[in-house]
């Protein structure tokens, strides 16, 4: 139950950062960076199912755990967009339409393997376990994803971040977030596949 409070607790805050300031990449990324030294000692500070999906790929989490902590973290999602609903404030998680997908479907593949990538090597990879500097490198990427490609697809790189408040517009039949929440569903989980298959390589080519 302590892993799922803080799985809970994380993208709770986690969201209500994002929203609260707009997807500030600076607010974000710092935020992200405390909440990872919060958590990572009890639950592992997941906070989006693209890097449950990896860890468990990796063997670091079991099956059930999995889906536990998926479930929390949507939960921790959905009550923070309700939470910024009730301050009279407006979260839509969307991208910058244009022509074509394609720069979006990119944009999240791309920087959501880039994220998994960094926290499979700064808190599994066997040369770096226990060092104390993984919740800057995890927050860091986050902020460069959003500085890069925030303008394109949103900057999501978290399923949670959009189902949580995709939920309350559809609850509240208000918003557009639920138009674009497979986006952010399929997108990062391709990424987060991908970011394992270089981790493998990675390791077993020592």
């Amino acid at each position: 139950m302590k892993k799922l409070f803080i799985e809970f607790f994380g993208t709770y805050f986690l969201v209500l950062i994002i929203g609260l300031s707009s997807g500030n990449p600076i607010a974000v990324g710092f935020g992200l960076m405390v909440l990872v030294y919060t958590g990572a000692h009890i639950s592992g500070a997941h906070y989006n199912p693209a890097v449950t999906l990896a860890l468990f790929l990796q063997k670091e989490i079991s099956a059930l755990d999995s889906v536990k902590y998926v479930i929390s973290q949507i939960v921790g999602s959905t009550l923070a967009a309700l939470s910024i609903y009730l301050m009279n404030t407006s979260m839509q998680v969307q991208p910058v339409l244009g022509d074509s997908v394609y720069p979006i479907f990119f944009s999240e593949i791309i920087f959501t393997f880039l994220l998994v990538f960094v926290i499979l090597n700064v808190a599994t990879h066997p040369n770096l376990k226990g060092n104390s500097f993984y919740g800057l490198a995890i927050g860091l990427t986050v902020m460069t994803g959003i500085f890069s490609v925030g303008p394109i697809s949103g900057a999501v790189f978290n399923p949670a971040v959009s189902l949580g408040p995709s939920i309350i517009d559809l609850i509240t039949s208000e918003g557009v977030s639920h138009y674009f929440t497979w986006y952010y569903i399929v997108f990062p989980l391709i990424g987060s596949i991908l970011a394992v298959l270089g981790f493998k390589f990675l390791v077993s080519s020592k």
